[in-house]
């Protein structure tokens, strides 16, 4: 499974943080589309998967099952190359074609937690959790962004102090 890595400069030092999406989609019998930009995904190639995945959506092949999955691949790529407003959209619009699908909201809350909106990518994860009962990648996201959430809290509780002292 990939990772998407956050590095975090604090008190000099650089600390990588790893929150962990969900395996882009493929299909045995799908679009050819989403499995190579399944595949590109997957290898971090964020500019070429969302490429296809684009193509994908725009090539009226796409059964009913498969564009819940497209738009799934998409909001991933899009959190990849960094253009989050479009990735919430996108994540939204796949978990309204399938809003019981554990992973959308696990992409979804990845894409709050990179815009340092902690409650709400946590609010994510329980979400998703509700669908995928004790999942490790979950587990781990939340575990992650708690941590992460509370070390915000601190350095802008420092920098508080600081201003109050100046």
């Amino acid at each position: 499974m990939r990772s998407f890595l956050i590095g975090v400069a604090a008190v000099g030092l650089v600390a990588s943080y790893t929150i962990e999406p969900v395996d882009a989609q493929m299909f045995s019998r799908g679009n050819g589309l989403i499995n190579e930009a399944a595949h590109a995904l997957d290898r971090g190639k964020w500019d070429k998967g969302v490429s296809l995945a684009r193509q994908a959506l725009k090539s009226g092949e796409l059964t009913p099952l498969n564009v819940p999955a497209a738009l799934n691949n998409l909001c991933i790529g899009l959190t990849g190359q960094g253009y989050y407003n479009e990735a919430l959209d996108t994540c939204n619009r796949a978990i309204d074609k399938k809003p019981r699908e554990w992973s959308f909201y696990n992409n979804l809350a990845n894409v709050h937690f990179y815009q340092a909106q902690y409650d709400r990518a946590l609010a994510g994860y329980y979400k998703a959790l509700t669908f995928s009962p004790g999942d490790d990648v979950l587990i781990t996201n939340i575990s992650l962004t708690l941590r992460k959430r509370k070390k915000a809290a601190e350095e802008t509780g420092r920098q508080s102090g600081q201003e109050r002292e100046s």
